[in-house]
């Protein structure tokens, strides 16, 4: 497997679940790979960093 592949993590939230999300936290794309980052620095693991890891990502959340 290349190093550069990219995985996709699709959670399925009740539409009162991502309202209430949306409440505490405006952008929670962001949110999510933050605590992954942190679970992963706290365990000791050190995720290989790449140059276009900030690219926008292709499918934005749906903003109601």
């Amino acid at each position: 497997m290349s190093p550069s592949t990219n995985r996709f993590l699709a959670v399925n939230l009740t539409e009162g679940e991502w309202q209430a999300l949306r409440a505490v936290t405006p952008d929670p794309v962001a949110w999510i790979k933050t605590q992954i980052h942190q679970l992963l620095e706290e365990s000791g693991v050190k995720p290989v960093h790449e140059e276009h890891e900030e690219q926008e990502p292709l499918f934005a959340a749906h903003a109601d």
